[in-house]
């Protein structure tokens, strides 16, 4: 179980992203965040991963505090070093998972690892990224944003992955601004705004997560557009 309390983070003093968040996830299930831009969601991870500080609370994983090296972050922006290849940068990870086939990997994410990382594209630097972390076997994967920036068949490649990352027991966090994905992946989905999570849903609920989500914006954004457009 992993059980956040009383978890507030700022960037400046008192202007705070998240406030008093208490929530608790289950393991070995797969944990959808959603919410509008700026609502907090890639400053969670960073919290979970430890890269941020809370300033305070505490987030526990079986009654301990959450080890680095247990964590696979796939975030929504990475830095390569220039004048790296593929294959270079991979070789920094080291293989954990044992059914991991870099051969076969690249192939179907079709990736040339020869080629200096520079020269990818975005959505060939979130494959690369993705590779780097499922070359290792962790209990913690966390993917914000993963399906940008990649094609549809990535996309669903990216989907079996997870759904196989799942079922030998990991726990994993998804966020994501395109909902549809979350609903056959995810076990929950947690609505992540005004600094709270202000609501957890079930597989039952998932029907209402749009309207819910995205209603009151839609509106507005229907009333404005009415103006201009």
């Amino acid at each position: 179980m992993i059980t956040i309390t009383n978890l507030s983070f700022a960037y400046k003093e008192e202007d705070f992203v998240l406030e008093n968040i208490n929530i608790q996830f289950q393991p070995s299930m797969v944990q959808g965040i959603v919410g509008l831009n700026g609502s907090g969601k890639t400053t969670f991870f960073n919290l979970l991963t430890g890269f941020y500080k809370a300033d305070k609370g505490s987030i526990l994983m079986n009654g301990l505090p959450i080890k680095k090296n247990c964590i696979a972050y796939i975030d929504t922006e990475s830095f390569f070093y220039p004048k790296l290849t593929a294959k270079e940068f991979l070789k920094v990870f080291p293989q954990t998972n044992l059914q991991y086939d870099e051969e076969g990997l690249t192939k179907l994410f079709n990736l040339p690892l020869n080629e200096f990382i520079e020269n990818y594209s975005t959505g060939m630097k979130k494959k690369l990224l993705i590779l780097s972390q499922i070359k290792q076997d962790k209990q913690l994967y966390i993917f914000d944003e993963p399906f940008n920036g990649l094609d549809i068949e990535t996309n669903k490649l990216l989907i079996v992955i997870i759904e196989m990352l799942a079922h030998k027991g990991k726990t994993i966090f998804i966020s994501s601004h395109i909902i549809e994905p979350l609903y056959n992946l995810c076990f929950h989905i947690h609505h992540l705004q005004n600094k709270h999570f202000i609501k957890s849903y079930t597989k039952q609920e998932f029907s209402v997560i749009e309207e819910e989500v995205f209603g009151n914006y839609t509106n507005e954004l229907k009333q404005h557009l009415k103006q201009i457009f």
